[in-house]
Order: structure tokens, then sequence, then C-alpha cells
């Protein structure tokens, strides 16, 4: 896969060349540097742009071949069209929707599709439940049991508001008890700890006495890793603690008789109808909906990371090339990028595979977190770590830089530009100038969101994030902001195409397409399309790929 402006023909001839020449490398030098050869393209192509330049073609230009498309950028090719004009009620027109059901969130993660020659794919931890006499309190338990993390809050406020909920005047119901629990919100909690935590603490005064005290969570804690014989087991453990009847009942109802089991599943589809090619499964391991990895196709294979492994199987028969261990985090949320003949991955460390075998080459355990997906530039392996924004060297992994970010978002590279979604205060949204040297901060905006995953675009000396709750745009050189509205819009990744933002709105209910223009804000279109709301869609000519709660869909812009 590469990145330019112009001279594609030659560029795909150098290519070519460059690809038989490395071949007869032996092991130790089968990585080119890719700094030298950007090198060599700046010279030998004066004109051009250079953004990034990997030896292993992807795919043709015109699909979507890994997550956020054919540049990692989630720039669709100049091949899809979108139409020009969009009637008042404007509909996408259905072309399929697979029969079976393809399950989501907590039992099959939030993963994208790809497209590429002319098929859909898709991997996930596919989870069930099975009948067993075992009994787990474990996190799923305490879930519905309504439990939430009250670290932020802090211990004094913590008192008080338990305090305010047992002591509710009884003539406090209703809108009084709203407006009442909302106050009390605004007035004790901090702005970032009243997105997080404000609807949770206002359900608990809503529910008064019967809302389950914060000291039996922390006793249910205690045995969330125990393995209980069976019912009559657990059930007298939950007796022996003296919990309230009414806690008590709950607790027990909440327990399941049964155990989640899974398989990791890679799914060849038809890109024509929605058919099932080829289905690839194997035992995996439960790891819930943080296995939320988009797979990539390179080479003709296909390659996922799913619950304790990174597969590689063959794109046209779904046959197992080869397969890695997983070692840093079961199940990660990051999607791999493969460049040369290097597979790299998140997964609570950096870590790069060799394409062809699977073999290990290095692991950098630097970067932490595993939700965020690398990217690359000049053979820099660019990586949102959980609290810091890291270069590290594609051939040997060592750290080159960091410099503040940190998030779930992906780095996003225009020229030697790169966009870092952030967690950090004060640094939500980071703009640097790449070089050699290291990278430059330009400007940094902040906005306070509950999440910051969406991954920005990039176009026309513009970025746009459309995601924390907001469509914002700004200049890329200054960050001086453009324009910004409200907007129910927050983890999926917007795409662009022919000077078009297509974003998901309303947990996915809704596609918008926006002009990705600087001097206004226009909403040219919005169509009804229930995706899955944390996923993001492939788009390939006119046709949108995306998943929904149950299902891979496929719709077409007419």
């Amino acid at each position: 896969m590469y990145t330019i402006f112009g001279g594609e023909l030659k560029i795909r001839r150098f290519c070519l060349r460059i690809n038989k020449a490395e071949a007869r490398h032996n092991a130790s030098d089968r990585f080119l540097d890719t700094r030298m050869l950007n090198l060599f393209m700046k010279s030998f192509f004066p004109p051009l742009a250079v953004l990034t330049f990997c030896l292993t073609s992807i795919s043709a230009l015109a699909d979507w071949p890994q997550w956020r498309g054919p540049e990692r950028n989630g720039t669709a090719s100049a091949k899809s069209a979108l139409p020009d004009t969009f009637a008042e009620d404007y509909e996408l027109t259905k072309r399929w929707e697979t029969s079976d059901e393809i399950p989501s969130d907590h039992y099959g993660g939030h993963g994208s599709v790809i497209a590429a020659e002319g098929m859909v794919y898709l991997s996930l931890v596919w989870h069930q439940d099975e009948p067993t006499e075992t009994r787990k309190i474990d996190s799923d338990v305490l879930s519905t049991l309504g439990y939430r993390g009250v670290r932020s809050i802090g211990e004094e406020t913590v008192k008080a508001m338990e305090h305010e909920r047992l002591n509710l005047s009884r003539r406090l119901r209703g809108a009084a008890l709203d407006e009442w629990a909302q106050n009390w919100v605004e007035t004790n909690l901090d702005k970032k700890t009243q997105l997080s935590l404000g609807s949770w603490v206002v359900g608990r005064f809503k529910k008064g006495k019967a809302a389950i005290p914060l000291s039996v969570y922390d006793t249910l804690q205690t045995v969330s890793k125990k393995e209980f014989a069976n019912q009559s087991e657990v059930e007298a453990w939950v007796n022996a603690q003296g919990f309230d009847p009414v806690v008590r009942d709950q607790i027990i109802k909440a327990i399941p008789a049964t155990k989640k089991v899974a398989n990791d599943v890679i799914l060849c589809l038809s890109g024509e109808d929605g058919s099932v090619i080829w289905r690839f499964e194997t035992g995996g391991k439960p790891s819930g909906r943080g296995s939320s990895s988009t797979p990539c196709f390179a080479e003709g294979k296909v390659i996922a990371a799913l619950s304790e492994n990174i597969y590689c199987v063959d794109a046209k028969t779904g046959d197992e090339i080869w397969r890695a261990p997983l070692e840093g985090k079961s199940g990660p949320a990051s999607s791999p990028l493969v460049s040369g003949d290097t597979v790299f991955i998140q997964q609570n460390r950096l870590t790069a595979f060799d394409l062809a075998t699977g073999e290990e080459r290095w692991s950098n355990t630097e970067i932490k977190g595993a939700n965020a997906s690398p990217a690359i530039w000049n053979g820099t392996v660019l990586c949102n770590s959980q609290k810091e924004f890291f270069g590290v060297d594609a051939v040997t992994g060592e750290t080159q830089w960091k410099r503040p970010g940190g998030g779930d978002a992906t780095p996003v590279v225009s020229g030697d530009h790169v966009i870092v979604t952030s967690k950090i205060d004060g640094k939500n949204l980071v703009a640097y100038q790449l070089s050699e040297a290291g990278p430059e901060e330009l400007w940094a905006q902040a906005f306070l969101a509950r999440r910051y995953g969406s991954s920005p675009i990039v176009f026309e000396d513009a970025v746009y994030h459309l995601g924390s709750e907001r469509h914002l745009c700004l200049d890329l050189k200054s960050g001086k902001i453009l324009w910004e509205r409200k907007a129910q819009s927050s983890i999926s990744s917007p795409l662009l195409v022919g000077g078009k933002l297509l974003v998901y709105e309303n947990r996915g209910g809704f596609i918008s397409v926006i002009a990705a223009r600087k001097d206004e804000y226009e909403q040219l279109a919005r169509t009804k399309v229930g995706a899955l709301y944390c996923a993001s869609p492939a788009l390939v000519g006119k046709d949108l790929f995306f998943r929904t709660a149950k299902s891979v869909s496929s719709l077409r812009f007419e």
C-alpha cells in the first residue's frame, strides 16, 4: 500500500522491481529501509507529495482493504462516487443483508468490515452461552447489577452521595426528584465526571434505598475470579454475607446458569449478494466486546487479530496459512497494519510479525493499550499509546520519540502532518509536523467529551473531527475552528469520498452526508441505515458495506 499524488504508474513499476529484488534477499534483509526508499522517491519524483510508501500493495485502490480504507486515513478511492445532489427524502437502495445472525457487542464485538476483490470480510470472537453446573459472579454479573467504578468521584463525595440517597425526603418524587438529582450532580461532580458517571448517580438517587449499596459491590468483587461448583454453593455464599433480602434476591437472579464459550471466526461474504463464500473457525477464548479488531487484506491474504491469536488465512479459500499467539492482551480491538512484509498490531505492546510466516520479529513494551490501531510514515510506526503518542522504528522496534497524546483513535497522516485524537486534558485534538528529527506540535484543541475514539479526516488543508458528540472543522495549519456543531456522533470513525463526509448519527440509526467544506457546515443528506454504531462502514464504488447489531448489510448510493 502506498499513498501518493500523481505518478501512479511509474511508482507501481518501481514497486514491482523493488519487490522482485527484495524476494532475493535473505531473511535478515527482507524489510527494506523505508526511509531510504522515501529519499529515493523524493529525488526520483520531485513534484510528488509522497505521504507513505509501503512495498506491499494491500489491494486495488477502489477497494476498502483495511481499517480506515485503502490509505488508512478514512478516504475512499476516487473511483467511489456519491450523487452530486440528494432529494429531501433521499434513501439508500438496499442490496442485501445476511440471513444468518452474526452477533455483536458482548457476543461479537464491534469490529468493522473490509471489502477487497469483490468480497467482504469480517472477523469476530463469536461468543455463545452454554449450560453449566458451575457459577460465577464475574464482571458481567456486576454490570447487570448496575456496578460502576467510582474512583473518579472521590471518597468524600461518594460518602455524601450515599448519605443523600439514604435520606431522601419521601415527598421528593417524579420530576422534582429528577431536577434535584441533576442539580446535585452539577454541584458536586466536575464536568468530566458528570459525563462519565452523572446519569449513573442520578439513577441511584431515583432508586433511593432500593439501590444496591456500594459496599455490596466491593464484597462481590472479592469472588469475581472464583468458580462455584453449583447453584447451591453460590447461593450459600451469598446468603452467608448477610445482605438485605431484596439485594440478595437481585444478586442470585443475576447469576446465569450458563457460561460463555467462544470461537475465533473469519467470514468471507460475496460482495454481490452477501452469501457466505467461506467461514474460518477455530477454538477461541471468551474476551467480550473488547475484541473489536478489523481484519486486513494484503497479498491475497486476510490477517485477523482475535481472542488469543493473530491469524493469516488465504483470502480465496479461508485455509489457514499461519497463526501466532497474542501475548499482550486477549482479544485486542487494535486492527492489523501491513507494511512491506510485516504485520503490526497493538496488544498492550506493539508487535511486528512476518507476513509470510507469522514469526514475531520484535515487540515494544513501551506501547500500552490495545484499542488504537497503528499507522505508518516514512518507516516509522505511529502509535497512540494509553498516555502518549509514539514513533517506533518499523525495522528494529526501537522507540524513536514520544509526544503528548494517547487514546483509542488511529493517528491520521496527511503529507508530513499527523493528527492525533487524545484523552489528555487540553490536547484532545493535536496536530504535529513530521520530520526525520521527530514531530513538532503545531496546535492543540481542547474539548470535553465522554469518548475520544473517533479518528479524524484530513482534506484540503482542513481537519474534520466528527465524533465526541460534535462535528468540528479546523484549519490544518493553524488549528483555528472554522465551524462546530453539536451532533450525536461519538465512537464510529467517518469516511470521505469525493469531497463528501459520511458519518453515523443517533447510535448508527442514520448516516449523514456532509459537505467537506471549510467555509460552512452543510448537511447534504441524512438517511436511515440501522448500523452497529461503534463500527465504521466501508465504501467501494457506490456500495456501502456495514455491520448491524445482528448482520452485515449493503446499501447503494443511487
